[in-house]
């Protein structure tokens, strides 16, 4: 019976000890945009799971969106202006630590607002968007992984140049995997969060990297901190350089402002 006991609280232990990791190593990377992808890789691999829509063809039925992450980019050329989302101050996010809003709300003149939040039985970052003042908010993205490197940006008109936008048009979350190849051996797991926040289109990929330097990337204490950056093989497209995608799922797709 003692031993039993014995048994039941090294193992409890250690799930605080893993718990204490996810809380502490989740983080999100101080590099911005950087970590950010903004293309997919093959199209034939986004035409298994439908022609990925530009943002020229809102007309029609919605569909999926962002398989293709240069639809994402295109965004741009509607005039539309792109915002970083600034990594939270994670001094002291652990597995005890208080729950509640990460640094400021991010706000648009509009009213919606973004938040940051550590919560949870196991605590991670999420990510909520509030489309008013008074509605208690949807989860728009999430820290996936334990040691998990997460960054964000959105879209939004900003007509009169402030630096604040005028509304959220469109917002993207990613969370990649720095720790060990532990999801699906033999590449590097990313999963993109988008909200197509004018079409009330909520899409979940889940990418497929190929590695450039082996796991874990990660150097501790520092979550987002590799030993070669970027970590994942990179390909050219116009202008710019884009992770090489080996595959991309569709995880989820559904509204999010459905009236209870």
């Amino acid at each position: 019976m003692q031993r039993s006991l014995t048994a039941l609280l090294v193992g409890f232990a250690a799930i605080l000890s893993m718990a204490g990791a996810t809380a502490t190593e989740c983080l999100t990377t101080a590099h911005g945009e950087d970590l950010i992808a903004i293309t997919a890789g093959d199209a034939g691999e986004c035409g298994k799971k439908g022609i990925a829509r530009s943002s020229a063809q809102a007309e029609g039925p919605p569909g999926p969106f962002g398989c293709n992450e240069e639809d994402v980019d295109a965004l741009e050329k509607e005039g539309l202006k792109r915002f970083g989302i600034k990594p939270p101050f994670m001094d002291n996010r652990n597995f005890f630590g208080k729950r509640g809003i990460l640094d400021d709300p991010i706000p648009a003149q509009s009213g919606e607002r973004l938040e940051m939040h550590w919560e949870g039985f196991f605590p991670r970052i999420r990510l909520y968007y509030f489309p008013s003042r008074g509605h208690r908010g949807v989860v728009i993205g999430e820290c996936t992984f334990p040691e998990g490197c997460n960054d964000g940006f959105f879209f939004g008109p900003d007509t009169d140049n402030n630096g604040i936008p005028d509304s959220f048009r469109l917002i993207q979350w990613v969370s990649t995997d720095y720790g060990l190849d532990d999801k699906v051996p033999g590449y590097l797991d990313r999963y993109r969060y988008i909200y197509d926040v004018l079409r009330d289109r909520y899409y979940l990929w889940h990418d497929l990297l190929f590695y450039r330097c082996p796991p874990p990337l990660s150097i501790p204490p520092d979550v987002c901190t590799t030993s070669c950056d970027p970590p994942y093989e990179t390909r050219a497209a116009g202008q710019k350089t884009y992770p090489r995608i080996f595959k991309t799922d569709l995880i989820e797709e559904k509204r999010l402002m459905v009236k209870d």
